[in-house]
C-alpha cells in the first residue's frame, strides 16, 4: 500500500523525512484504493449482525441518536448535517483488516481504521490531534484539511487526557490541502487537524503506533 503510494520514494527515506515531523500529501497516487470504502461498504457496517462501534456525529458533537440502519435513514441524516466515525472498522471487514496490516508491514505498529462519513457542508471533529501517526485516504467527494504543529501540549504524558481548548492558545503556521478521491495525506503524531467538506465525503484513517525501536534503527 504505503511504498505504491509513495514511489517513487522510498518508505524509509519517507520516514526520516517526514514521520513525526512534519506533513505530507500526495495527489492521485492512491487511485488503486479507492474501492476499499465505498457507500456499499458503509451499508455493509450498517446492517451487521454484531454491530460496529459508531459514533453519530455532528461538527464535532457526538449526539445521543440511533445508528442508522440503512443507507436511506443515513442518507436523511446526511441531509440535516450529521455523520458517522466508525470506529476499529478492521474487526468487521477483511479487506481493511488487510490495508492495516499492510500499513504496519512496511511501518512497524499497530494499526487502528476508522471509517469517516461526512455531509456536504461541514465537519467532523473540531481541532484535535491523536497520540498515533495519521494515514488518510479519500475515497468519495472532496474534503479540505487543515493542520498545523502542536507547540503548547506536544510533551502531554500518554496518561493523561488532551485539552483540545489548548488550541485557541496555538501560534504556530497553518497548512491545509484539499483532497478528492484517490488523494492521501499523513498528519504526524500531536500535529492539530481538522476538516471540513464541500460535498458527502467518505475518508479512511489508519492510526498508527509508531515501534519506537524501528524508528531508531532507520536513523532519524
Amino acid at each position: 500500500m504505503l511504498d505504491e503510494w509513495l514511489s517513487p520514494m522510498p518508505v524509509r527515506s519517507f520516514a526520516r523525512q517526514f514521520l513525526r515531523k512534519r506533513p505530507y500529501a500526495s495527489p492521485s497516487s492512491a487511485r488503486g484504493a479507492i474501492h476499499i470504502f465505498q457507500w456499499a461498504t458503509v451499508e455493509k457496517f450498517l446492517q451487521l449482525h454484531t454491530p460496529a462501534d459508531i459514533l453519530v456525529i455532528a461538527r464535532g458533537k457526538l449526539l445521543d441518536l440511533p445508528v442508522p440502519r440503512s443507507l436511506a435513514a443515513l442518507r436523511g441524516l446526511l441531509a440535516r448535517g450529521v455523520g458517522l466515525a466508525i470506529r476499529r472498522a478492521e474487526r468487521h471487514d477483511p479487506a481493511l483488516a488487510q490495508f492495516a496490516v499492510s500499513l504496519s508491514n512496511l511501518i512497524p505498529g499497530e494499526v487502528h481504521v476508522q471509517l469517516f462519513v461526512t455531509p456536504a457542508g461541514t465537519h467532523g471533529f473540531g481541532w484535535h490531534y491523536d497520540d498515533e501517526d495519521v494515514f488518510i485516504l479519500q475515497t468519495s467527494g472532496m474534503k479540505d484539511y487543515f493542520f498545523r504543529d502542536n507547540t503548547v501540549e506536544r510533551a502531554r504524558p500518554l496518561n493523561s487526557l488532551p485539552d483540545f481548548a489548548r488550541f485557541r492558545g496555538e501560534t504556530s503556521p497553518l497548512g491545509s490541502t484539499r483532497l478528492i478521491p484517490g488523494d492521501w495525506l499523513y498528519i504526524p503524531s500531536r500535529w492539530w487537524h481538522m476538516a471540513t467538506c464541500t460535498d458527502d465525503s467518505l475518508s479512511v484513517s489508519l492510526g498508527i503506533s509508531v515501534n519506537e525501536s524501528w524508528l531508531a534503527d532507520i536513523g532519524r
